[in-house]
């Protein structure tokens, strides 16, 4: 089977969002993505940090779960980054339940 992988940067406005903040103060990174779909296996991969500060700032990394083309679960983070979410449309992935 076919395994999908792909590596970029983009620039974007990030922070830390809390529970407990009203407000989220961001500023502009390059962060980087790495994302990745085993579709043998029905198991994906995401790790994205900055590229200024190597991750030590902004860091999130977790797995993907998928039934056939449907992605139905992720974790290690609260929200699936956007970003990841294109990138597994583009491949033909069935992201609506996470959406």
């Amino acid at each position: 089977m076919e395994t999908l992988q792909k590596d970029w940067k983009e620039v974007r406005y990030v922070g830390w969002e809390r529970s407990m903040s009203p407000i989220i103060e961001r500023e502009k990174k390059t962060m980087e993505y790495h994302v990745g779909w085993d579709k043998e296996r029905e198991h994906g991969w995401f790790e994205i940090y900055d590229e200024e500060s190597g991750g030590e700032d902004y860091y999130a990394e977790g797995g993907l779960s998928f039934d056939g083309n449907k992605l139905y679960d992720y974790d290690g983070v609260f929200s699936l980054d956007d970003e990841v979410l294109k990138c597994l449309k583009e491949w033909g992935a069935d992201v609506s339940e996470i959406e």
